[in-house]
């Protein structure tokens, strides 16, 4: 299912192979998105945010196939509010507000020029 997003899956794909696990955020609400995650998920937080459900997911071959290609819903858009890339217990990567949003630290010069090669030109990209 590819379409407006993607840039979305290039770059997921590309950050994944430096993370050591992943984390996705949830509305409570979002029963449905959740119990499809669920068993792929090592630990499930609801208690950290009263509004969130918090699933922390290992770095594995059916991990990844689940994020990349069933990541959008019927509407082609990512079903996760949050997705965070982690290493060694920090996040380095994260595509938050649905898709909507990015922010990765620690990238090089060159991986930064890729990155704006990748994401489409109407995408609003800050870099700090």
């Amino acid at each position: 299912m590819w379409g407006e997003f993607d840039f979305w899956r290039i770059l997921v794909e590309y950050f994944l192979d430096e993370a050591d696990s992943i984390r996705i955020d949830c509305w409570n609400e979002e029963e449905s998105i959740i119990n499809k995650i669920l068993s792929f998920s090592s630990s499930v937080d609801k208690e950290s945010s009263e509004r969130m459900t918090i699933l922390t997911l290992p770095v594995n071959e059916k991990t990844v196939e689940q994020i990349l290609y069933n990541a959008f819903d019927e509407k082609r858009r990512i079903k996760w509010f949050s997705l965070f890339l982690v290493r060694d217990g920090e996040v380095f990567f994260s595509s938050e507000h649905y898709g909507k949003e990015f922010s990765i630290t620690g990238i090089t010069k060159d991986e930064l020029k890729w990155v704006k090669c990748v994401v489409p030109k109407n995408f609003i990209f800050h870099t700090y």
